[in-house]
């Protein structure tokens, strides 16, 4: 895979969690590239490191070795408040326990990542935030709470919340484990039509087994 392609590249990466006298490993000599476009899906049983690499590649959390080159730039390299605005600007985040903010509404939870871009004035993020609900069918439901929806609905809106910043990689943890099948065919429907609009995206999901 030609290099120039590539909007993500993790070399060599490893990940070590140290608890006073106590050392986990997380990930080791892991070797990564996703290019402009490409949909990856990672797959193990639990615990195997799969959340620990998504947080690595979204700017959550960093390695302990190795490199990241994400659309050409060293992520070690960046500062603190770099990789912050890097993370909100061009990464989306949908995650299993959808992690949306109970005290808020829908439209609120789908707004809060575009408060933070100033570049953004209220009017746009309106319409932004319309857009991206109506998109994953839940514009009926702005001014309802959480705890109001159902599992397969909060994880639309977090969906919604994902995509509402236009970002150019779109990550997922898991995001059907908690829901039933029929929800989760309907949220892996959603992020495959972002997909084919152009987003790289990285998923993972539960495997049985070693």
């Amino acid at each position: 895979m030609n290099d120039s392609t590539n909007v993500i590249r993790l070399e060599n990466v490893d990940k070590i969690y140290r608890t006073d006298e106590v050392e986990t490993l997380a990930l080791t000599d892991i070797h990564l590239a996703i290019a402009q476009g490409e949909y990856v899906s990672i797959s193990g049983p639990s615990g195997c490191g799969k959340t620990t690499l998504l947080s690595i590649v979204g700017l959550l959390d960093t390695a302990s070795s190795g490199s990241y080159m994400l659309n050409g730039l060293d992520v070690g390299s960046l500062t603190v408040a770099a990789r912050a605005h890097i993370r909100n600007a061009e990464i989306g985040f949908v995650f299993q326990a959808f992690n949306l903010i109970g005290g808020l509404s829908v439209r609120e939870n789908v707004e809060l990542p575009l408060t933070y871009r100033a570049e953004i004035g209220g009017a746009e993020r309106r319409r932004r935030v319309e857009e991206a609900l109506e998109r994953v069918g839940m514009a009926h439901r702005v001014r309802h709470y959480p705890a109001q929806l159902s599992g397969g609905q909060q994880q639309r809106v977090a969906v919604a919340r994902a995509l509402v910043g236009k970002p150019a990689i779109l990550l997922a943890d898991e995001p059907t484990g908690n829901l039933d099948s029929g929800s989760g065919e309907a949220v892996m429907g959603l992020l495959d039509e972002l997909h084919k609009d152009g987003a790289s995206m990285a998923t993972t999901a539960a495997r049985a087994g070693p």
